[in-house]
């Protein structure tokens, strides 16, 4: 649980913030289909904050299991009101010749819309599905058992909508299912229990998946009961900031894992306003990367100011800014630090992107070779590339601490970079930044709190308005982070959290990006080498070096394609009908050079899959810095729901 600080271009203002990577992750969206409200007719529409939380990550769960190609699942078509049809997941292996028992089914899941298929999917049981977002689901789940006993209740709120269902399944004839063998899903444990078992996963590696996702619920569900007030355009960044309610479009689980106790969190600790305490360290036992002392003497000149006596350093000691939670961490793996007392703090704002918590991927640390290759990265390379300054700015890393420990996973955790803030001053440049995360949150407290936030600010309450503002929006990304990749194979992991829009105050028109945060860069050395006689200073094994070109496109899909527009777009109502991909074809094919191979790996008609991140796949093999891939569905050619159902 590292700290990075963001120093001002303004001398002498530091802003100290933490990484904050995404502690609400789950979505449940209503659909922008008008038909949604016949939806009454079948079960109710609300659900209490702790009964959607249990949705959303059951959602997430299945969403990773399928999309990861981890299970097979397959789609019907349902007569019923407000869907489309429903997922039929099964647990284990199966033979695409065979007939099926409640025994083979993990889950079924009813639709508001067809998902995205596999193109050379084996229809089973309907069309094999490649792509199952939580966004086409409705907030229900049901499970299936072989011999119901007095453990299971089956009895089923929705009898209408499973007498659907089995109608459906009749139909086929390969899965046979009586009404007592479905019941409702009310746990995602459940679920992850029976698919962990079924897969073999080793005992220790699932119950700390399982305690991470009943962590999840629970923060979840705080949120969903504590929603923050709608943000307005008028408002400030770090209200933007600190709007966040579900948070990241594809990761499995949200929130702080159960590392954390709840206690601390809830009673001791305000992540949106944490405090700033103070420990010193030799500097013999530190690895220190610029001017790290001068740029954050600020902050302790403001801490002893506010207690009014200063703060002494020892002889050869230097002082990082941490965390208040990590003053534990420091006590216990770093015997000769110094913690100074705690009336030496500072009050802070934390930013939503860099608030440091327990995920399930890792403890949100800054690694050694983070520390080491930012501030270098920023100096040496930054200047250097192939980009608009004035549609992409680099929020740089001026300077950073780690600890010397030969194991990166103690050092990880006393390390701190201070970074620019461009936040600092943007009104007076006439500019409004909003991190993009934002721009896509619903379920907000107040007035039209329930719409998209992108939606609601910017007015576009019609199809045309939606369609405009998203081909602007996209035109200004393309220009502003393509060239870097290629023209210097520099890949920014430009998602929603490290992107903040510049919007103009007074015209709400897109301006630009900053873009910020280079743990998730991936960088070809050789084409760097080549186009700016540049050779990056990195430590030997840093996750960002790609081998190949093909190794930074696929960093770059993710990020935009598959994590930063498709949430948008769906957002925007614009998937389900493709006209979002429309858009986004037309653009790329505007940025990319005909002749250049980015154009053949993305945009061939060759390419129907793309390699994809998979969270779960990491999570369940422990990876966390260097990436699982699999082959998910290219989006940039989908075309929508009616001609996906044509092929």
């Amino acid at each position: 649980m590292s700290r990075k600080f963001e120093a001002s271009q303004r001398e002498g203002t530091i802003g100290a913030i933490w990484r904050w990577w995404t502690t609400k992750l789950i979505r449940y969206l209503p659909s922008l289909n008008p038909s949604a409200a016949l939806m009454d007719q079948v079960w109710p529409p609300d659900l209490k904050p702790f009964e959607r939380a249990k949705f959303a990550t059951s959602a997430r769960l299945l969403s990773c299991l399928v999309t990861e190609s981890i299970v097979r699942a397959f789609y019907q078509s349902l007569d019923a009101p407000g869907l489309s049809g429903f997922a039929t997941i099964f647990r284990g292996d199966i033979r695409n010749d065979s007939a099926f028992s409640a025994e083979d089914v993990l889950a079924i899941v009813p639709l508001r819309y067809p998902p995205v298929f596999k193109y050379d999917g084996v229809a089973v049981l309907g069309q094999e599905i490649g792509l199952l977002d939580p966004l086409d689901m409705v907030p229900v789940v049901f499970e299936t058992v072989l011999e119901p006993s007095t453990d299971v209740d089956t009895i089923v709120e929705h009898d209408r909508l499973v007498g659907f269902i089995l109608s459906a399944l009749r139909l086929g004839g390969r899965l046979k299912l009586a009404r007592k063998q479905i019941y409702n899903s009310t746990d995602p444990i459940s679920l992850w229990t029976k698919f962990a078992t079924c897969y073999k996963l080793d005992e220790e590696i699932q119950q700390d998946i399982a305690e991470e996702f009943s962590s999840s619920v629970k923060w979840q569900a705080y949120s969903y009961a504590n929603p923050p007030k709608a943000p307005l355009f008028e408002d400030s960044s770090i209200i933007w900031e600190q709007s966040i309610v579900e948070g990241h479009p594809t990761h499995p689980v949200n929130g702080p894992a159960y590392h954390l106790s709840s206690h601390l969190i809830f009673r001791s600790v305000d992540l949106l306003h944490p405090r700033l305490r103070f420990i010193s360290i030799p500097k013999e036992n530190a690895k220190i990367t610029y001017d790290f002392e001068r740029l954050t003497k600020p902050l302790l000149e403001a801490a002893y100011t506010e207690v009014g006596k200063p703060l002494e350093i020892q002889e050869g000691h230097v002082v990082v800014p941490v965390h208040e939670l990590q003053v534990f961490h420091i006590k216990d793996k770093f015997p000769e630090a110094s913690i100074y007392p705690e009336e030496f703090n500072l009050p802070l704002l934390a930013q939503q992107s860099i608030r440091s918590v327990v995920l399930t991927s890792a403890v949100r640390t800054i690694s050694p070779e983070s520390a080491y290759l930012g501030p270098r990265f920023s100096t040496q390379v930054v200047p250097v590339l192939f980009m608009d300054r004035n549609l992409v700015t680099v929020a740089k890393e001026l300077a950073s601490i780690v600890h010397q420990n030969t194991d990166s996973q103690v050092a990880k955790h006393c390390a701190a970079i201070v970074r620019e803030c461009h936040e600092d001053g943007s009104e007076e440049r006439g500019e409004r930044l909003i991190v993009c995360t934002s721009l896509v949150e619903k379920g907000h407290a107040g007035l039209n709190g329930h719409l998209p936030a992108v939606i609601r600010v910017f007015e576009l309450d019609t199809q045309e308005k939606r369609l405009r503002w998203l081909e602007k929006f996209i035109s200004v990304f393309l220009k502003a982070f393509l060239p870097p990749m290629l023209h210097n194979g520099v890949a920014f992991e430009c998602h929603p959290q490290n992107c903040v829009a510049r919007f103009d105050l007074k015209t709400k028109e897109l301006k630009g990006f900053i873009i910020r945060d280079f743990g998730g860069l991936r960088i070809h050395p050789e084409t760097l080498k080549a186009t700016t006689n540049i050779d990056l200073d990195f430590l030997a094994g840093h996750s960002i070096i790609a081998e190949t070109l093909d190794d930074v496109y696929t960093r770059m899909y993710h990020t935009i394609i598959h994590n930063h527009f498709q949430q948008l777009i769906r957002v925007l109502g614009l998937h389900h009908n493709g006209l979002g991909w429309e858009v986004v074809r037309q653009q790329l094919r505007q940025n990319i050079p005909k002749d250049h191979t980015l154009t053949d790996a993305w945009l061939s008609p060759d390419k129907k899959t793309f390699p994809g991140k998979c969270f779960l796949r990491m999570r369940m093999a422990s990876m966390y810095r260097f990436h699982l891939h699999g082959p998910f569905p290219n989006l940039i050619h989908y075309k929508g729901c009616e001609q996906e159902d044509r092929m």
